[in-house]
């Protein structure tokens, strides 16, 4: 009966799960917010790649080592995702990481080659900065903010100051985080203009959290928009919600708005592409 149940036409969508199954994944705790099997599964169809699927995994942070030296002993696995909180603490747990990730700090997607080892890179700058080009807006002399300075903030930075901002400001709640940011960023981007900014930003162009508050049930502010210019491009790369408070707020005072899906959507092919590769 199992034999008859995999032919049927009515059944097509099990025809993926045989033993030549490749494994994608998304690693992070918590996971039921994430979108990105969705999306991947959609594009692996669209692009006919054929016996590879992507399926979640709850990790928790004490456990994260031993799911990723599992993961290099699955012959099937492919690569995975990896998001919040896991994005610092997973490049201490594999084998070799682009210049990018090692930079920021940490990565947002890993693969694992012929031989077992796992390599990762940080695509959240990239995604997010492609994102906005995406759109036409300009980040080349562009005044910017950005709140949080983890492995998603850390990753933006750099994009951001990679692409000729007039000014870049950094905030987080501990001072020190942003202080030692700007000091990487100002030793591989000496003709930049990079300052630590407040909680309440005022008069730029570009303001982004990426931060983790608005998360789910979450509602915390990661800053203030009462001194923000009308014409200001509030950004939040939280994808669930995707109309986190921060966003809803700024529509309210008309402002322009980006929300996580837009980073997320602009990733997408870039992550698949990474992950399906075989050499580093």
């Amino acid at each position: 009966m199992i034999e008859d149940l995999s032919m049927g036409t009515d059944m097509n969508e099990l025809s993926i799960v045989s033993g030549k199954l490749q494994l994608l994944s998304i690693i992070g705790d918590p996971i039921v917010q994430v979108s990105a099997p969705l999306m991947i599964n959609t594009a692996l169809h669209t692009e006919n790649i054929s016996d590879v699927l992507m399926v979640p995994l709850h990790v928790k942070p004490i456990g994260l080592q031993n799911v990723l030296d599992g993961l290099k002993s699955m012959l099937n696995f492919r690569g995975a995702i990896i998001t919040m909180p896991h994005k610092q603490r997973t490049l201490s747990f594999i084998d070799s990481a682009s210049e990018t990730a090692v930079a920021v700090g940490g990565c947002n997607v890993i693969r694992r080659d012929n031989e077992g080892l796992l390599y990762g890179d940080m695509l959240d700058g990239e995604g997010f900065a492609l994102s906005l080009l995406n759109r036409g807006i300009n980040i080349e002399g562009s005044k910017i903010y950005l709140a949080g300075t983890g492995g998603a903030g850390s990753a933006i930075a750099h994009a951001m100051a990679d692409r000729k901002p007039a000014e870049l400001l950094i905030y987080n709640r501990t001072l020190e985080k942003s202080v030692e940011l700007i000091k990487k960023l100002s030793g591989l981007f000496p003709n930049i203009n990079i300052n630590v900014g407040t909680n309440i930003p005022e008069q730029v162009d570009i303001a982004i959290n990426a931060t983790s508050l608005g998360m789910g049930e979450n509602t915390d502010l990661p800053f203030s928009i009462e001194k923000l210019g009308p014409k200001t491009l509030v950004c939040d790369i939280v994808i669930f919600p995707e109309k986190t408070r921060l966003i809803s707020l700024a529509e309210q005072q008309k402002l322009p708005i980006h929300t996580g899906r837009a980073m997320l959507d602009a990733q997408i092919k870039l992550m698949l592409d990474f992950m399906l590769r075989l050499e580093n």
